[in-house]
């Protein structure tokens, strides 16, 4: 399921790319595709809150406690080295290279470097993306930083809370009430930069998609309440409206609406990892090792993208939304991004993976958490 996540981000950004190339393409004017990556996104952020919180509690469970120190090693350990590798590359690599120059953004790249360098380094991306432009060909980085800061507190309201579900119900609320209250203060003065800024900063941080997650877990970890959306309607149905979602939203709540589809992402993630008569079956060797290269395959893919588009221009291959150059431009990303992260995993990341290991008390099925 992280594998579909990413891919999801994938087909967005090469459609973005291609816009911003000033290619043909689907970015601007087919709203399932411009949707399809922040989907994805919300996604990762329910998944990743229902397999840290059910880690969280099966670990509570076991010894009693929660290591805090352990688990912070173990998100460092995963986290960190690919993270500020893309940093190396994006920010000291790429601004080498002439045709890696993208527009605009690099022209405020460089006017900003210090400051967007600084944020990256404390893990504040999306601190950055919301008071700078992008930096070219890593931005996605952002929502790493959002899952960090999740990290931070995470741990904390697990090992702490006696009553878990009505803590993760109120993290839902507070988030929900100050979102309100910043959009509030922007309408009250439209032309504040700063106030703009600082909802552009706090719409990056789903933690309501993450606690959703997290509810989810409780669930399934008390074996309560879950049952009853485990069957393929129920599935089938969450996914229709998932689609729905995307075109008819209406405009007064769209800020809100990633709640709604969190809500929809979680019985479907019950249903394909708890529902055994589930229509959805990708539990095999090929979505193990997806899964588990996943993440490379966020950190690496604008990165390749670019590049691809960039070679196609070189050599005059079309770039458009004709069949033939379609699968070419999407066969050849995807390909390299796969392969690039399959690579960076075993070469790179699994270093690290083995010595989180050493830090990890209950074992997943997945080499990710």
């Amino acid at each position: 399921m992280r594998f579909l996540a990413a891919l999801a981000v994938v087909v967005t950004h090469i459609e973005l790319l291609k816009a911003q190339y000033l290619k043909p393409n689907l970015w601007q004017n087919n709203k399932l595709v411009y949707e399809l990556g922040p989907l994805g996104v919300i996604f990762f952020f329910v998944l990743s809150g229902f397999l840290i919180t059910y880690l969280l509690l099966k670990e509570k469970e076991k010894t009693n406690t929660v290591s805090i120190m352990k688990f912070y090693i173990r998100r460092i350990l995963r986290i960190w080295p690919l993270y500020f590798l893309i940093i190396v590359i994006g920010f000291f690599l790429l601004p080498n290279f002439k045709i890696f120059e993208h527009g605009y953004f690099t022209k405020y790249f460089k006017e900003n470097f210090f400051s967007n360098l600084l944020l990256y380094i404390l893990i504040l991306p999306n601190l950055a993306f919301s008071l700078f432009k992008p930096v070219p060909h890593i931005g996605q980085l952002w929502s790493i930083g959002v899952e960090e800061q999740f990290y931070l507190m995470w741990p904390w309201l697990v090992k702490w809370s006696k009553r878990l579900l009505p803590v993760l119900f109120g993290v839902i609320i507070v988030c929900i009430f100050f979102k309100i209250v910043v959009q509030f203060l922007v309408m009250s003065d439209p032309d504040n930069d700063t106030l703009s800024q600082i909802k552009t900063f706090v719409a990056t941080l789903k933690f309501e998609s993450m606690a959703i997650g997290g509810i989810g877990a409780w669930c399934v970890h008390n074996d309560k309440y879950y049952r009853i959306f485990l069957s393929n309607a129920a599935l089938i149905c969450s996914l229709v409206l998932i689609i729905i979602s995307i075109y008819f939203t209406p405009p007064i709540i769209q800020d809100g609406i990633f709640i709604i589809q969190s809500v929809l992402f979680l019985v479907v993630i019950l249903n394909v990892s708890c529902n055994t008569n589930s229509v959805i079956k990708i539990e095999n060797r090929l979505f193990v090792m997806l899964g588990n290269i996943s993440y490379g395959i966020y950190m690496y893919h604008m990165i390749i993208i670019a590049l691809v588009i960039i070679v196609f221009n070189k050599f005059n291959v079309e770039v458009s939304n004709n069949l033939l150059p379609q699968v070419m431009l999407y066969g050849l990303c995807i390909g390299l991004t796969i392969l690039i992260s399959w690579l960076s995993y075993k070469y790179f990341e699994s270093f690290f993976v083995k010595l989180k290991r050493k830090s990890t008390i209950i074992e997943s099925g997945s080499q990710n958490e």
